[in-house]
């Protein structure tokens, strides 16, 4: 079964995440994105969006033959200027 967590949003709307939470999902002192999806929101790491962005484009690199080492370098190149055109957070 899935834990359900509840928190209490602030007047400046604040949302604290339990600990227990933060430690299970590896959450510091990151930024994350918050998706609304519905009547839900969605939270994920920044760190989590970067990898999926690495893997996908690992995977159309090595379709083309292109290096790990190439995409690797390009990544740590254009990934700080993408994160901030697509989610406005600066790396």
């Amino acid at each position: 079964m899935t834990e359900i967590y509840t928190s209490k949003v602030t007047a400046s709307g604040q949302v604290s995440l339990p600990k227990s939470l933060r430690k299970r999902l590896g959450i510091g002192e990151d930024i994350v994105i918050l998706e609304p999806i519905g009547d839900a929101i969605l939270l994920r790491k920044v760190q989590s969006i970067q990898e999926e962005i690495f893997e996908y484009f690992e995977k159309e690199a090595k379709a083309k033959g292109i290096s790990k080492d190439k995409v690797s370098e390009f990544l740590k190149k254009a990934g700080p200027r993408l994160l901030k055109e697509m989610y406005g957070v600066e790396a």
